[in-house]
């Protein structure tokens, strides 16, 4: 009980004292202190020690904070991802939680919402804060970020397309595989009219549709008029309505292969709606094999990657690199694997 009143005084200290404050106890200027936090480096030693002593005593600075003074880093591994609110990227979560639960670390998430002109921005934002290691899951584009990875104090991990720049610490699949593959797929189930729904807003999206428009042409069956995409994230009300978009465009198409489950059971919704067998008047193949992706009538026919696996071995490839510990591979494809279902021929 009484640990936990000091620990409350403390803190309320803490919110009352300033920076001034500390500086004039210490006997330096305030910008001297405000750059000894960002920079310790910039500071002699005895005199680190002693705002480190100080700012603890007067209760200015986070734990955190000044943890990163005494040592070479924060105790943070910051997680850069385009969108924590959808499925895939939860599992990813998941799977580098997994690795750093028990570990001294605290994992620290941020999101672009898509928007990649943000990435380096996060980035940088996160490296002055002295982070012990970076995880970059899903970066649009590697041209603002290769000049801070080369600065940057600690190791930083991807996942990625592995066309992409990143050639060391290193998870990810090709994704034009995982959009080829799939129409194969499809084709040796019987479809030919092969429509594929969904935006090509990323990297990773569109190397699928290349994939995609790649075996299509090498069958001979391939039409612009069968790539429909939106400019929302998908959901099931656009698979909803890019389905009968496409219906306008290519009435006789016979197979959709989607960006995701969530657009794909739109469009398993619509063909309901318009009395479409599926699947043998069309068949539906989707792409991350979601947690309900099994349990809908019919089954969802998708394509499983391994994405808590992924953030595992991302994670676990960034605590070897923080640690100086030697690694078995620093550049893992993890692959994807096509579930065949009820959606499906």
């Amino acid at each position: 009980m009484k640990n936990s009143v000091e620990r409350r005084r403390k803190a309320e200290r803490g919110m009352q004292v300033k920076l001034s404050d500390v500086a004039k106890k210490v006997g330096v200027s305030p910008i001297t202190i405000s750059r000894a936090l960002r920079n310790p480096e910039i500071v002699s030693e005895d005199l680190r020690e002693e705002i480190l002593r100080t700012v603890e005593e007067m209760g200015y600075i986070p734990n955190l904070a000044a943890r990163a003074l005494a040592g070479r880093h924060n105790g943070i591994v910051g997680v850069i991802t385009p969108a924590l609110h959808q499925y895939g990227f939860a599992a990813l979560m998941i799977g580098i939680e997994d690795c750093f639960r028990g570990t001294e670390f605290t994992v620290q998430y941020s999101s672009t919402l898509h928007h990649s002109e943000g990435e380096a921005g996060l980035l940088k934002s996160i490296l002055t804060q002295k982070p012990a290691g970076v995880v970059i899951a899903g970066a649009e584009s590697y041209g603002d970020l290769l000049p801070l990875m080369a600065s940057a104090a600690c190791p930083i991990a991807h996942v990625t397309d592995l066309s992409q720049e990143p050639q060391s610490l290193v998870v990810g699949l090709d994704h034009y595989s995982a959009g080829a593959e799939p129409t194969r797929f499809l084709l040796s189930r019987g479809y030919s009219r092969i429509a594929f729904i969904g935006r090509g807003g990323d990297v990773r999206s569109r190397r699928r549709i290349a994939g995609y428009e790649a075996v299509m042409r090498e069958a001979g069956l391939f039409q612009e008029a069968l790539i429909i995409g939106g400019d929302a994230p998908s959901r099931v009300a656009l698979g909803r309505e890019l389905f009968s978009r496409l219906l306008e465009r290519v009435p006789d198409v016979d197979a959709v292969f989607a960006q995701s489950d969530e657009l794909a059971f739109g469009v398993l919704i619509e063909c309901k709606a318009r009395g479409i067998r599926v699947p043998e008047e069309v068949g539906i193949c989707g792409f991350n094999d979601l947690e309900f992706s099994p349990f809908i009538e019919p089954s969802l026919t998708t394509v499983h990657l391994p994405r808590q696996d992924i953030g595992r071995r991302v994670a676990d490839m960034l605590l070897r690199a923080i640690h100086d510990e030697p690694l078995e591979e620093d550049r893992v494809d993890c692959g994807f694997s096509i579930v065949p279902r009820g959606s499906t021929r």
